[in-house]
């Protein structure tokens, strides 16, 4: 029944997936990788939540300091960038609909685009801090994308300028959500708990997410079935090389990622963007 969803898919491509590519490793392999990952996400999910917690978290780290939580009113650029964001990511859907490829939008880097479009239009919460935070961390895919670009199943004008759009926004919109809403922030420095529940999510989505949906359809979602032409890890056990690189390069991207958004966060520039953006929100409010 949803077999329009990926028959566009181009199996001449390897990196696609196909026959080959879905008997690149046998069931029992595939089977014994998984229950290796269970135990693997049982043991990050007790280190985030307890041992982490107490162990190895900033004693000044609360779940989000006061000062962060202030309410404030989103700002016209705000909803002007969601407006863009998400008139973008429709156009992605539709590209991906008339191409009868739309099975590509459950790659990570179509859900943290949706997950920013959430944020955007979100009030702070709990739930929206919280799901900030995790979400910073997979922005990672957004740095791989730009550095192996994945455009070989993008034929229709500005596909593949709006693949870089989307990806150049995925890095951008978090540092623009700092400086924009009152209730985000940033895992402190020394603290690895946000950090490990999110490579921790990430590590179930692939292996029970997009793992069966690539089994049933032999289409090749962010390289589950067989590795994809640039890895350097070219080889049967690819996926547990994969896990254990992908998990250090998303710790060390967020860290990083982390320094330069306080560095901006902290310059004179950014204050005087920030203030400029709620004095004109003020103006437009009375104004009305």
């Amino acid at each position: 029944m949803l077999q329009w969803t990926y028959s566009g898919v181009d199996f001449t491509i390897k990196d696609n997936g196909g026959p080959e590519c879905l008997v690149y490793a046998s069931t029992a392999q595939r089977l014994y990788e998984t229950g290796i990952i269970i135990i693997w996400v049982a043991f990050e999910l007790h280190y985030a939540i307890y041992y982490a917690h107490t162990r190895f978290t900033d004693p000044n780290d609360t779940p989000f300091p006061a000062e962060d939580c202030e309410e404030r009113k989103p700002s016209v650029l705000r909803r002007i960038i969601l407006v863009v964001y998400a008139w973008l990511w429709g156009i992605e859907i539709g590209f991906k609909i008339a191409s009868r490829q739309l099975i590509w939008i459950l790659n990570p880097c179509h859900i943290v685009t949706l997950i920013q479009i959430i944020l955007l239009a979100l009030s702070s919460n709990k739930i929206s801090r919280g799901l900030y935070r995790l979400h910073v961390v997979m922005i990672s895919g957004g740095t791989l994308a730009m550095y192996f670009p994945l455009t070989t199943t993008r034929f229709f004008p500005f596909e593949v300028e709006i693949y870089y759009i989307q990806h150049i926004l995925i890095l951008i919109v978090p540092i623009f959500l700092l400086t924009s809403h009152g209730g985000y922030s940033l895992e402190p420095m020394k603290s690895f708990r946000w950090t490990i529940l999110a490579i921790t999510s990430f590590r179930i989505y692939h292996f029970f997410v997009l793992q069966p949906v690539s089994l049933l359809t032999s289409v090749n979602l962010n390289g589950v079935l067989c590795p994809l032409e640039f890895d350097p890890f070219n080889s049967v056990y690819y996926r547990m090389w994969a896990n254990v690189h992908q998990s250090l390069f998303m710790l060390l991207h967020h860290k990083l990622y982390s320094l330069i958004a306080r560095a901006l966060l902290g310059s004179k520039y950014i204050f005087d963007i920030k203030k400029l953006l709620y004095s004109s929100t003020k103006d437009l409010s009375k104004a009305k």
